[in-house]
């Protein structure tokens, strides 16, 4: 009788293997979101929108969590970053009319090409403290707006 014992034992625990397999491959998916960036104020559609997200105060707003670069069109671009996972987050975006992949600057560093940041955060001689341009991600995913000026 103990060789049918173990033979029967065999599928039961394969059934839970493929259960917890299951489970946690659920787990994993639900735990992605998807953001949806809405750039308003693209003033025509020479050049390129580029658009990063940014995860961090640390890294806040020299190293990129992930980036994009769409083809501008006049008055909006919508850019979406896929899988992110739900969290605080920070974006900022510029208009790169030349398509030269680099934020134009003028004298005392002052940026000649439009540009913004989430929550229509605005810094004093500089960016945006990651704080003010912060918002959350929930695991549903979300739509925001940046207008860049």
């Amino acid at each position: 009788m103990q060789p049918a014992t173990r033979v029967l034992a065999r599928p039961a625990i394969a059934r839970r293997l493929l259960v917890t397999l299951l489970t946690l491959s659920l787990g994993t998916a639900a735990a992605a979101a998807d953001l949806t960036i809405e750039v308003d104020g693209v003033e025509s559609d020479k050049g390129l929108v580029s658009v990063a997200v940014f995860a961090n105060a640390d890294d806040f707003p020299n190293k990129i969590t992930q980036g994009r670069r769409v083809k501008a069109m006049a008055l909006k671009a919508v850019v979406v970053f896929k899988d992110l996972p739900p969290g605080r987050y920070a974006v900022s975006a510029y208009h790169d009319a030349n398509e030269n992949k680099e934020l134009d600057r003028g004298m005392f560093g002052i940026p000649k090409e439009r540009y913004g940041f989430s929550q229509e955060a605005r810094g004093v001689a500089g960016p945006p403290e990651f704080r003010d341009a912060a918002f959350v991600l929930p695991a549903e995913g979300a739509r925001i707006s940046v207008r860049v000026r």
